[in-house]
């Protein structure tokens, strides 16, 4: 059975939302206009927080034909009805992406909401991925949006968070009581002041941060994946578990495809560079850390050859295949190739290069929730709206999703609570998690949509241009990027 695939481009997602006099008013939000689509991002339908990363950018990918629009009103639609849980005066407005793990976490939390807010009323309104992208930013600029708001970190980089989201700081409990809760990465995806929560993060794919392993092919190459000290033994690895026919690779040992422009910054800052500078917003991939970093992913192709472009088109497909040993497309493929495809897989945690200055890994963008603006004025739905927040992303409601769902969640209690061990995903989720998030970091840059700069640097390793020139090239168009959202946020 092959995994739905309906795939729209971020950049056509951003443009659509530019069409609406709503966007125009919550500039100081809005994402920078994107150009015209070159890639698709990665299956909004499977799993939460890697619904919003492109895959692989690849000039042979060819995103299923789909119509644009027209501009979006302010209000979504819901793809289906809204559920109603309870009866109460006070009514608490759910927007949440439509997909069937987080229907399950839902329906779950609302239940044992309602037991303890007998005044409330829960409306859930399950939202498919592309219309809750498009409306979002548009409906909070005309005050139609729902009170608890599902989203994605990386569609608000560009934003003042401020204007987004209401800052819950003192409302939660603090900014240290949360930090204590969650690992310290969860609150720096988005650049918002010191001290202040803005969302309350929930799940994470972690595409880059993260390798699966074909368990059967690990098994026949002998590989003990589970005990790889260093990226250069996963190298190695791949390399033991590439098939070849001739000179025709047959299989892909390690195929970087999906999370090439990912790995570059893992690699970059653990080579003890940098590519971004938070304070002047400039960006510089073209540094002699950035090269040493795209030429260890370069001979991944052309050296070592665990991987090539002839070989498939699509990998998300191609490990469904088994034409792939390990992958880098996030944790999250890990329960959706074992379930649907029946590919025997487990996870591990990017592992440290060999001469590491430090180690630190950068895991992509999150899902998390923020809160209307609106409420600040309405101090008895705010504190219903908090309390179903805050229990959505707690222990009760989270660790039932990793019985289906093997990526992370940031609340350090899931993995602390016996139950996690007893869930089909928690033990391997509870692995990556513990392991990655406290190496975790984020650049906290601007720039909304990053596949431009991600298609010049597979260019580079498809051998059309050279690593120095799509270096320079990534830095040309994410300083332009970067440069016009700061002049529209006002930094």
């Amino acid at each position: 059975m092959e995994t739905p695939r309906n795939r729209v481009t971020r950049r056509q997602l951003l443009k659509w939302m530019g069409l609406t006099a709503a966007t125009a008013a919550l500039a100081a939000c809005a994402p920078a206009p994107a150009p015209a689509p070159t890639q698709a991002p990665a299956e909004a339908t499977q799993a939460p927080a890697e619904a919003t990363q492109a895959p692989e950018a690849t000039a042979e990918v060819k995103p299923t034909e789909t119509p644009i629009p027209p501009a979006p009103t302010a209000t979504p639609l819901p793809t289906a009805a809204p559920r109603i849980y309870g009866s109460g005066k006070t009514e608490v407005v759910v927007w949440y992406q439509d997909w069937d793990g987080a229907n399950k976490i839902m329906k779950f939390a609302a239940e044992e909401y309602i037991k303890t807010h007998a005044d409330v009323t829960l409306n859930l309104q399950a939202i498919d991925y592309g219309n809750l992208l498009t409306k979002m930013l548009p409906s909070i600029a005309s005050g139609t949006e729902g009170d608890v708001l599902n989203m994605y970190t990386d569609w608000v980089v560009a934003t003042d968070i401020r204007q987004v989201f209401l800052d819950i700081t003192d409302t939660a409990g603090g900014y240290q009581s949360w930090a204590d809760k969650m690992w310290k990465a969860a609150f720096e995806d988005v650049d918002a002041p010191e001290g202040k929560v803005f969302y309350l993060p929930w799940l994470a794919g972690i595409r880059g941060a993260v390798l699966t392993f074909n368990t059967d092919h690990a098994k026949e190459a002998n590989i003990d994946y589970l005990n790889l000290k260093t990226y250069e033994d996963v190298i190695d690895a791949g390399v033991k578990m590439t098939k070849k026919d001739g000179d025709k690779l047959t299989r892909a040992g390690y195929s970087p495809r999906s999370s090439q422009y990912q790995l570059l910054w893992s690699l970059i800052w653990m080579l003890g560079g940098n590519f971004y500078d938070r304070e002047s917003g400039k960006w510089s991939h073209s540094t002699p850390e950035g090269e040493a970093a795209a030429q260890m992913i370069y001979d991944l192709y052309w050296k070592y050859g665990t991987c090539d472009y002839a070989l498939f088109t699509d990998e998300y497909q191609a490990v469904s295949q088994q034409l792939v040993s390990i992958w880098g497309d996030g944790a999250w493929t890990m329960g959706v190739q074992t379930d649907v495809a029946k590919v025997p897989c487990d996870n591990i945690v990017l592992p440290k290069l060999a001469n590491a200055k430090e180690y630190v890994l950068y895991p992509q963008h999150m899902a998390g929730f923020g809160l209307s603006k609106r409420l600040a004025k309405q101090e008895d739905k705010l504190k219903a709206a908090l309390d179903f927040a805050t229990l959505v992303v707690g222990p009760d409601a989270l660790i039932q999703a990793f019985d289906f769902y093997s990526g992370v969640c940031m609340t350090k209690a899931v993995y602390e609570d016996p139950r996690i061990e007893k869930v089909k995903y928690g033990p391997v989720s509870k692995r990556v998690a513990t392991t990655m998030w406290p190496v975790a970091r984020y650049p906290r840059d601007h720039v909304a949509d990053q596949s431009q700069a991600a298609t010049e640097l597979d260019r580079a390793m498809r051998k059309e241009i050279s690593i120095k020139e799509a270096l320079a090239n990534m830095d040309a168009y994410l300083n332009e990027q970067e440069a016009a959202a700061r002049e529209r946020i006002g930094i």
